[in-house]
Parts: C-alpha cells; sequence; structure tokens
C-alpha cells in the first residue's frame, strides 16, 4: 500500500490545497501550493506576538483560510485540524473513526522527504475521550519516540486558566515501520502513534515535535535586546550592534550580531574571534533555544559575561534559513536545498544566507584570529549534548581539547559521543568547508537531543 491509497478517503484537513476556497475569498493566496505569502503572514504574526512576548503563545491562522473542515452540527464529534501558520507542519488529516486520525505530513517545499517536524492545532475536542493519532509518513528508521519523547503540547485554556505553557503529553507511544512504500523508492515509510486525552471542551490545543521558535520570535527577541542596549547606552559603553547580513530568497532579513566590549583601537585588534550560528536546519529548534541562552549570557552583566566580551569579539548569525523555519520545513530551505551541504561552493542567488555568511566569516577571519566556530544543532537519535568536530592530523588532540574540557564542565555534555572525521559526504558542511578553507582547528557542530540527557538532573 501508498500514502496515496490510504489517504484517499474521508480527508477533513488539506493544508496546501485552497481550491475549495478561492471562489469565497479574495485574499485566499496567503498560501499557495507550496509555500505562504511569507511578508503579509509575519507582519501579522510580529505585531500579535509583540503584544506580550513573554507570556502568550498565539501563532496566526490565516484569516482569509476558513478551516478546511467545519462541524455540521453541535453534537458532531469530528476533531478540526490547522497548520496553516508560522513555522505550521501538517499536510492532510484522515478519520479513521470519531476517535482516530491518519495524519500526513507535508514534504519540504519542492523536496520530496524530510518529513520529521510537525506542528498543528486541534479543535473541536471533547474531554474524557482517549484520542489516537497516527502520523504516517516519517522517513528515519529510528526516533527518540521509542526511547520516552514525547510530543510538546499547548492548550490556550490551559494557560490562560493555570498558566501551563508548553508541556510534554500523550501515552502509548509507537514508532514503527508501517509497510508503506516511500515514492520512487524501495524504502518504507514509519508511523508514530500516540494517544492523547484533552483536558478542556472548546479548547485550541497545539502539538509540537519539539519547543516551537519562530523567526518572529526572534525578531521579538532581537528587538528586545536591541532595545535594552539603546535604554543602557547612556550608562554603558555599546557592546551590540545588530545588521542585516542579506535578503532571503522569499525577503526576509536575515540578521547577525557583533557583541563585544568597547575599546581603544589597538584593544579591540588584540581581541580574537567567535563565530556561533544557528538553525540552518529549520525543524532543530532545539538550536534557537541555545542561541537564545548563549545571547542572554553574552548580554548579560555578570563578571564572565563582561571578561569575555573583553578578551572576544563576537559574530553571531541566530538563524540562518528563515525561509525554511516560516514555511515548517525540517531540513531544507525553499528550494529544496540542504543548507548545510552548500557551504562549499553556495551560489549568490539560490543559496544568499551562506554565500553572505560565508564571505562575513571569511572577512572576520582575515581580521582576527579566530578560536573558534560553532554551529547548533538538533539531534532526532541521540540524548545529550555532544560535538561533531574536524582532525588535524598533525596535532589531532588540538580539536578534541574542547569538547572535552565541555564534557568536564557539564554533566549533560557527552564526550564519548564526539566524533573528529571528515568523511567525503560531510565536505560541503559548514565544520569541514571552512575548515579545509581557513584550517581553523575549533569548528564544530553542536549536537543536541530533542529528548535531553540520559538521566533526569536536578537544577
Amino acid at each position: 500500500m501508498t500514502l496515496r491509497k490510504l489517504f484517499q478517503e474521508d480527508i477533513i484537513y488539506r493544508r496546501t490545497s485552497i481550491t475549495k476556497f478561492l471562489k469565497n475569498s479574495t485574499r485566499a493566496g496567503f498560501f499557495n501550493a507550496r509555500f505562504c505569502d511569507v511578508k503579509k503572514l509575519l507582519l501579522r504574526v510580529h505585531a500579535e506576538e509583540r503584544r506580550n512576548f513573554e507570556g502568550t503563545f498565539a501563532p496566526l491562522v490565516c484569516p482569509s483560510l476558513p478551516p478546511f473542515y467545519s462541524p455540521r452540527d453541535p453534537q458532531d464529534p469530528t476533531l478540526v485540524f490547522e497548520s496553516r501558520f508560522e513555522s505550521g507542519n501538517l499536510e492532510l488529516a484522515a478519520r479513521v473513526s470519531d476517535t482516530e486520525y491518519n495524519l500526513l505530513l507535508q514534504n519540504d517545499i519542492n523536496s520530496k522527504g524530510h518529513t520529521q517536524w510537525f506542528f498543528f492545532k486541534v479543535m473541536n475536542m471533547k474531554t474524557g475521550v482517549r484520542y489516537k493519532f497516527n502520523i504516517a509518513n516519517f522517513v528515519k528508521p529510528d526516533s527518540l519516540f521509542n526511547h520516552g519523547m514525547q510530543s510538546l503540547v499547548y492548550s490556550i485554556k490551559g494557560f490562560k486558566e493555570r498558566g501551563f505553557g508548553w508541556q510534554r503529553g500523550g501515552s502509548d507511544y509507537l514508532y514503527y515501520p508501517n509497510g508503506l512504500m516511500r515514492e520512487n523508492s524501495e524504502k518504507r515509510h514509519f508511523t508514530l502513534s500516540f494517544t492523547y486525552q484533552f483536558h478542556y471542551r472548546e479548547d485550541e490545543v497545539y502539538f509540537a515535535y519539539s519547543f516551537p521558535y519562530t523567526y518572529s520570535q526572534l525578531v521579538t527577541y532581537l528587538d528586545k535586546l536591541e532595545g535594552d542596549e539603546v535604554c543602557q547606552k547612556y550608562l554603558l559603553p555599546r557592546f551590540l550592534t545588530r545588521k542585516t547580513l542579506c535578503r532571503t530568497l522569499a525577503g526576509n532579513k536575515c540578521d547577525y550580531l557583533t557583541i563585544t566590549n568597547s575599546g581603544t583601537s589597538d584593544q579591540i585588534k588584540r581581541k580574537k574571534g567567535i563565530v556561533i550560528t544557528g538553525r540552518v536546519h529549520p525543524g532543530e529548534t532545539v538550536g534557537s533555544w541555545m542561541m537564545q541562552g548563549v545571547l542572554e549570557f553574552l548580554t548579560g552583566s555578570s563578571p564572565e559575561a563582561h571578561a569575555v566580551r573583553d578578551q572576544f569579539v563576537f559574530k553571531i548569525i541566530p538563524m540562518l534559513n528563515p525561509d525554511g523555519v516560516i514555511n515548517g520545513n525540517y531540513r531544507c530551505s525553499l528550494v529544496g536545498a540542504d543548507m548545510n551541504r552548500r557551504w562549499k561552493k553556495p551560489h549568490k542567488i539560490i543559496h544568499p544566507v551562506i554565500y553572505n555568511a560565508k564571505r562575513l566569516i571569511k572577512s572576520f577571519a582575515s581580521n582576527f584570529k579566530l578560536d573558534l566556530i560553532c554551529d547548533l544543532h538538533g539531534h532526532s537519535r541521540k540524548k545529550n549534548i555532544f560535538m561533531y568536530g574536524c582532525n588535524l592530523r598533525e596535532e589531532p588532540q588540538i580539536c578534541k581539547l574542547f569538547p572535552y574540557m565541555l564534557s568536564k564542565a557539564s554533566a549533560v555534555f557527552h564526550f564519548p559521543y564526539c566524533k573528529f572525521n571528515m568523511s567525503k559526504s560531510k565536505d560541503a558542511t559548514m565544520r569541514v568547508a571552512l575548515f579545509k578553507e581557513t584550517r581553523i582547528p575549533c569548528i564544530y557542530t553542536l549536537e543536541s537531543s530533542f529528548l535531553g540527557p540520559d538521566t533526569v538532573m536536578d537544577i
């Protein structure tokens, strides 16, 4: 059996087909067959999220698109699904019964796969009912869902009434090969099944693969950092500047930050450089949460933060793939390309962010001695935090020293998972491509598990 046959009947949600709405809405073009009008969407999302950045969570559903399915009457028990919001991903939903639903994730735009990230909303639920969800088109042969991971769940009523934010929830998790063949391939798909019991009637409940971190959330956070900096500039010397690296294919800004304490020309010249990047893979949201932690530390008032700003100049690109993040991709950009496989020869037009990021880093390296380049990622099959590095044959210990030091400083950093090889398949990654061109030994991919450490820790 194929996915096409599985989803032939009782379709109650379809993300990308809007033909049925065109007669009723002249503004149905918020989403076309493959991606949304990101500019119009983001203007609304940004205004909404800025209203109360700290507490609320309300991804914008495009107002011009009515629900794909509307309950026939108050007694209709059919769940209503929605994913047409920033970073949303759910392509199809089919009703098996009133309490069981088969779901299909959207492929990364202009690709035939990379299905892993999901982020969708459910409405019209009943309390006291155990619902079953089957997501049928995963492609990886193993998952952390087989090792204790649960989906992230956010209830609008739960937040309003009890202050609950994102929480892990659901039960009866199974991840298994389902026998459904992948298109034009001998390989098979995998299904994630789980059950969930809703706590409120007439609620809006979001499900996500990992804690979401949208492009609008990043923009709001950077605005806040800049606002704090402006407020303090008359009291303390400025240490943060924000500039636009370039525009993405969809016209979104890709910003980068420079963080360092001010000083004389000679003092600045004596400093060393550090580059930190994140979110080249859109679905690896843990990278953005790590990045926010980095920024909170570097822009903080602690003696340690002040000391590192005295010693280093930081160039930070928080989100390398804004278009992929906005449109709910897991791994690719709008052209269907993995941007972490384009660092060897990025194309100025097709891969504008990678092209300009590489130019920025090489220019930075020509003016400062770079001690560290680190790209933040998420890992879907291992626990803990670990690094992939390179290998200087004449002095292999140099590449291994920094990860080893991290393992001694943090119980969640697992040095045995670290690798320091440079296989041919990784030639065009940021780590290997920049290492071969610059010979900077400390270039790393930092991987953080979507699930967490091996053991529960006291915080």
